[in-house]
């Protein structure tokens, strides 16, 4: 096999898509309280973090206040507007 022709070089690549879910409902905070974020300025944090380590594409939940996973809508676009200043990339 020959790998002559230059196509394992990065820049002749297809973007590279990671995808991060740093904050899933099925983990609450007492499973890993030093690693799960529960507010929205420490959740909007992680999303950076994953941006500055390569992520590209976030899958989001949003948790009330006491820690469980919340389906409000408005929690949702409340998100959505804060990643969308903090990780405009993303």
């Amino acid at each position: 096999m020959n790998f002559l022709d230059g196509h394992l070089f990065p820049e002749n690549q297809q973007p590279l898509v990671i995808t991060a879910a740093p904050y899933g409902p099925e983990w609450i905070p007492s499973d890993f309280p030093e690693d799960i974020a529960v507010s929205m300025p420490a959740q909007i944090q992680k999303a950076v973090d994953c941006y500055n380590a390569g992520a590209t594409v976030l899958h989001v939940h949003c948790r009330e206040a006491d820690g469980h996973g919340s389906k409000r809508l408005s929690l949702f676009n409340e998100m959505l507007a804060r990643l969308r200043e903090a990780v405009p990339q993303m």
